[in-house]
């Protein structure tokens, strides 16, 4: 696929932007929703798990078995996942609309995101966004994270593109760095940017072409 534009999307903060109906953080309200304090559930889950959860080392629901009836004994792992899934997941269209012009166009287009399986699963089929793109790369899925390099490795053999025709589009500064520093073109992403302005800034008269 050498010569064709293959972007890199990433998903929280630019596909996908909290809760359905206001944006904010999907655990905003789980105190009153499953009686699941925050800062408990940071504390015996995120900080000790989720950095081997989301490398694809330690199943998410085995964990949640283990932690869940210290923080909340009458929710169950599945519930808890539904819950979160559910409140972040609202999508933001025109990145979708611009995903779909792009590839009308000929580029490829994946997700680039640090997801562990079953939320990946929930984007690409729950969410839709299977029918958005060409596919994903995710950290669980092949054992490294943005902005380890081995990340963008992986994600450049999966694409079977070229890395000079990659770009990655991120809200993460780190995660832009970098793929720059391996040899992709990259654009930060803040609320409101337009995908389509930023992918033909990045390759300025460049573009490569499409089919």
């Amino acid at each position: 696929m050498t010569g064709k534009l293959c972007l890199m999307l990433d998903v929280d903060g630019v596909v996908v932007n909290g809760r359905p109906e206001d944006g904010l953080s999907w655990a905003t309200d789980i105190a009153n929703d499953l009686g699941v304090d925050p800062a408990g559930l940071q504390k015996a889950f995120f900080e000790p798990h989720w950095p081997d959860i989301v490398i694809g080392r330690k199943n998410l629901l085995d964990v949640l078995s283990a932690c869940l009836p210290a923080l909340a004994p009458s929710v169950t792992p599945q519930a808890f996942v539904d819950y979160w899934f559910e409140n972040d997941s609202r999508l933001d269209d025109s990145v979708l609309a611009d995903c779909d012009a792009l590839r009308a166009n000929g580029a490829a287009i994946f997700l680039a995101s640090n997801q562990e399986h079953l939320r990946a699963k929930y984007l690409m089929d729950r969410l839709g966004l299977g029918k958005h793109v060409d596919g994903i790369t995710y950290s669980a899925q092949i054992g490294a994270k943005k902005p380890d390099r081995a990340f963008f490795d992986a994600a450049v053999k999966r694409s079977g593109g070229s890395p000079q025709d990659l770009i990655l589009v991120d809200d993460t500064i780190a995660n832009v760095e970098a793929a720059r520093a391996a040899g992709w073109r990259a654009a930060h992403w803040d609320r409101g940017s337009s995908l389509s302005r930023l992918v033909e800034a990045a390759f300025g008269n460049g573009m490569p072409q499409g089919r």
